[in-house]
């Protein structure tokens, strides 16, 4: 993904996100989800998903799986990073802010320590759904990890999506239960031999 793509990416990945039980319990308002939503994918995109250089996207962005390489999940922002980030707070609110610190804090706890490559995200345009975009986009770095002998893991926001992981390899290691929240189900691949 190049930084020409932000837009058509952000675009779909707002409506692609629009249901998921995380950003619904986060933005709970069906009226401005959307906008919100959008806003904050065109915020976050270049100053967390773009700085290692791992996301894959098709010609029209419908698509997006957004990768950190191994040892970098945890890594501080850099102070232009975080001042960049800081028009979240005004296009979310304080309360969807708060929840995201819950659920950041959450994540963390139980975030494997073993090297691995970290799915940030995926999600692709209702549209094109169920037509192999995702797969593809996931195709590089899952390629790279058989190679490489690297994990990875991911955490799911919708059980509907678990089995799709599961064809790619994945596998249920447990979950993560947000207080008055969603649950997210954490996922681990282990490289595949040969």
């Amino acid at each position: 993904m190049r930084r020409g793509d932000i837009v058509a990416v952000s675009a779909a990945q707002s409506r692609a996100f629009y249901d998921d039980p995380l950003q619904v319990w986060t933005l709970p308002d069906d009226s401005t989800r959307l906008a919100a939503l959008e806003r904050m994918f065109l915020i976050a995109l270049p100053v967390i998903s773009l700085r290692h250089d791992e996301c894959y996207t098709d010609d029209s962005g419908a698509v997006a799986a957004l990768w950190m390489p191994p040892g970098s999940w945890h890594l501080p922002l850099p102070a232009p990073a975080i001042t960049a980030l800081a028009p979240l707070r005004e296009v979310l609110g304080e309360e969807a802010m708060e929840r995201q610190r819950v659920l950041n804090d959450a994540m963390a706890a139980v975030h494997p320590q073993e090297l691995h490559w970290y799915l940030q995200g995926l999600g692709t345009d209702p549209p094109c759904q169920r037509r192999g975009f995702a797969s593809a986009a996931l195709a590089p770095v899952l390629a790279r990890c058989d190679v490489d002998g690297t994990p990875a893991y991911l955490e799911s926001t919708k059980v509907e999506n678990v089995p799709f992981y599961e064809s790619h390899g994945f596998a249920v290691t447990g979950t993560i239960d947000i207080p008055d929240g969603p649950s997210l189900f954490t996922m681990w691949r282990a490289p595949k031999p040969g």
